[in-house]
């Protein structure tokens, strides 16, 4: 292939003495790399290389690992559209216009792929040429092989026009099926969420417990234990990627929906005390695979025969869940938090990031990160304008590490990142071992030691994040209405993010049904084992887990985001890591010398819990399949699988274990939705009995 850049065509010219003026012409008339963005860099290419970007060098043969990974993602995409299609079939979604009201279209890149090896000028996606810190031009060699995208003559990487763009909301069938079976209860039960929060209140606090009830755990111990499995990376990280993607009024979505999901709460806790059973050890084991099993039997012997096929799904499902959701997935954050707090070294771009000369480093900007750079005096700028505008030091914070090692040389860039990742994999294999140690000791000893220390672990994590962001929220007072009224005109703002109210909405109900796990049916099995004598005063005990979960500690994150300005941060459009963001919020405040290692630490503790928990859920579904007999080699593989977790590039595994977790939702709610007279019934008895002063309080069962 033979490539001739625009300085080789007028160096071929008879006038070759005329070529700087004809070239000067030429660029002027080429007009710009972008829509905004002048060729100031052009002048000085080698006359005789093309430009080139996004380069991709070829992989080797794929490993066995790579063959697992691309198997697992052909399953997933195959669930996530049998489980997650869009059930509005796309009605949210609407062609893209610009302000004149003509089309937008996909501008896909033109993708080349090099058939024999050859040295290019690398600029940016933009078009922009690259420097290194002499201030000379990036010469690269493309590899036979090699995949890259052209830069015309023009300065402008080569493109095509694709699809018209359509953007818009979907509406996934799992969290709408989660939404509409929340609102279900809340209504059949006449929103017992809001007539029985303070007697809730009072059965926590142990007002109404006797030592003698049957079953395992108190009330609060329960409480905690499934608290620990629901407060966690979703109120620190969940809560910061609402706030990003549907901006501040997807909180109120999720705090909306976070009300009617203590309705499901207290139906599927009221059905798991209704149909636990005692083991013959005096154990006892609950959750929505027994009440499908046993209670739909009382329906008829054709619906107890569909009971029990999804009350194995259910276990299946949720055994899926615990080992990758509530366990693998955890140990990899908890690492990841740990490790990028208190043992990670800066990389040699982050190094240089003060270093190198910022005529070098100004180009590197991309569009989006100008876009959301564009305020103050710079608001409604061109790009241009912007990258001009802005102060060296906003620069320098506003670039990537891996935007600026495109300056640095490639083989001190390479040495250093296998250096850093041989660090990495070294700490992964101590940590991962301590840590399921730790976990191990827990679990092993059942529920018992898992309410023992969850309701230690969970009141003292959740105060110390609690406390953090009330020193933030406090200090910054003043600015506390306006976000709260932006929270409320943003919820129902029709020209809001992601498609106006419906998107908005749409995305807080996403969140909020993966904060509090609301008809999931998981913390039900905790619920379950605990000592009560009525079921129903149990079901009030879980009501307040999204209360707690959803609406106090998620507004309380959110607030940070928002007093912050973490949601807009240039320094962050290209974050999908929820927790980073929120890091990132309590760095800009008074606390941020000091609270990230505190954060950092919260999230090893939501992390342990949250797998100790998940474990004692896992458990009980084995049970019921296999049999209580075998429950110790399902802890050891959950043990197991904490290293596992620790040390591996989850991927693909994790996308499978969501699709398990939000799927355990069919078959709880199916089977509620059945079952539903039967608990309305023996509220309602319970309510009068309430209402009549036959409960009389007892003191605590401690």
């Amino acid at each position: 292939m033979q490539y001739r850049s625009r300085s080789a065509v007028l160096a071929n010219t008879k006038h070759k003495a005329a070529w700087p003026i004809a070239l000067l012409l030429v660029m002027l008339l080429a007009g710009p790399a972008t829509a905004d963005e002048p060729l100031t860099d052009q002048a000085h290419l080698p006359v005789d290389l093309p430009m080139v970007t996004n380069i991709v060098e070829p992989g080797g043969d794929p490993s066995l690992g790579d063959r697992f990974d691309s198997a697992l993602s052909s399953v997933n995409a195959k669930l996530f559209g049998a489980l997650l299609f869009d059930v509005s079939f796309g009605a949210f979604k609407s062609v893209e216009t610009d302000d004149q009201g003509n089309t937008v279209y996909e501008i896909k890149p033109v993708e080349e792929e090099a058939d024999t090896e050859f040295k290019a000028v690398l600029t940016t996606p933009g078009g922009l040429p690259i420097r290194d810190a002499e201030g000379e031009l990036r010469v690269v060699t493309v590899k036979k092989g090699t995949k890259y995208q052209p830069v015309s003559e023009s300065g402008k990487p080569d493109t095509k026009q694709g699809d018209p763009k359509v953007s818009g909301p979907e509406a996934s069938f799992l969290v709408v099926f989660l939404a509409i079976g929340a609102v279900f209860f809340t209504f059949w039960h006449g929103f017992i969420n809001l007539r029985g929060f303070k007697h809730a209140i009072d059965i926590v606090r142990g007002k109404f417990s006797k030592k003698d009830d049957e079953g395992e755990i108190p009330p609060f111990r329960a409480l905690t234990s499934a608290l620990s499995a629901t407060v966690g990376l979703g109120n620190i990280a969940g809560v910061a990627i609402a706030v990003k993607l549907g901006g501040p009024g997807a909180i109120f979505w999720m705090m909306f929906l976070g009300l009617f999901g203590m309705a499901a709460k207290f139906h599927e806790s009221t059905l798991a005390q209704m149909f636990r059973i005692k083991n013959p050890d005096g154990t006892i084991s609950g959750g929505p695979m027994y009440v499908l099993d046993h209670g739909l039997k009382k329906m008829g012997a054709g619906v107890g025969a569909l009971g029990k096929v999804l009350a194995v799904i259910f276990a299946v499902f949720c055994i899926g869940a615990a080992i990758g959701g509530g366990n693998m997935f955890q140990s990899n954050q908890a690492f990841e938090g740990f490790y990028s707090q208190f043992v990670e070294t800066p990389s040699l771009a982050e190094q240089q990031r003060d270093e190198l000369p910022i005529e070098v480093l100004r180009p590197l900007l991309n569009n989006k990160q100008l876009a959301a750079a564009a305020t103050g005096d710079l608001a409604g700028k061109k790009p241009a304008e912007v990258r001009a505008g802005l102060a060296e030091e906003r620069v320098r914070a506003i670039l990537l590490p891996s935007q600026i090692a495109k300056v640095l040389p490639q083989d001190d860039v390479k040495a250093d990142n296998e250096r850093r990742g041989a660090l990495k994999a070294r700490v992964s294999i101590g940590f991962g071992l301590i840590f399921a140690t730790l976990v191990g000791i827990v679990v092993i000893g059942g529920i018992t030691r898992i309410g023992a220390a969850t309701s230690k672990i969970v009141p003292a994590m959740c105060l110390l994040y609690v406390l953090g962001c009330l020193t933030v929220i406090l200090s910054n007072l003043s600015q506390v209405p306006g976000h709260v009224g932006l929270i409320f005109t943003e919820a129902f703002a029709m020209d809001s993010a992601w498609g106006g109210l419906i998107g908005v909405l749409i995305i807080g109900f996403q969140r909020a049904a993966f904060s509090s796990e609301a008809g999931l049916g998981s913390s039900a099995i905790a619920h379950s084992a605990a000592r009560q004598k009525e079921p129903v005063r149990e079901g009030f005990v879980a009501s307040l887990e999204p209360f707690i979960d959803t609406i106090v500690i998620c507004f309380m994150t959110a607030m940070v985001v928002l007093i912050t300005d973490a949601y807009v941060a240039p320094e962050l459009v290209e974050e999908s890591n929820g927790s980073a963001v929120t890091l990132f919020a309590f760095k800009q405040t008074a606390l941020g010398s000091w609270f990230p290692y505190v954060l950092s630490v919260s999230i090893v503790l939501f992390a342990f819990s949250t797998m100790i928990s998940w474990c004692y859920y896992g458990e009980r579904a084995w049970g019921y399949l296999v049999g209580l007999k075998t429950v110790v080699v399902f802890r050891l593989l959950f043990v197991a699988c904490v290293f596992v977790g620790a040390v591996a590039s989850l991927g693909p595994v994790l996308d499978f274990a969501d699709v398990m977790l939000l799927t355990m939702a069919l078959p709880n709610i199916l089977g509620g939705v059945i079952l539903a007279k039967l608990v309305k019934r023996e509220l309602k008895a319970y309510w009068a009995r309430h209402k009549a002063g036959e409960f009389t309080a007892s003191g605590s069962a401690e």
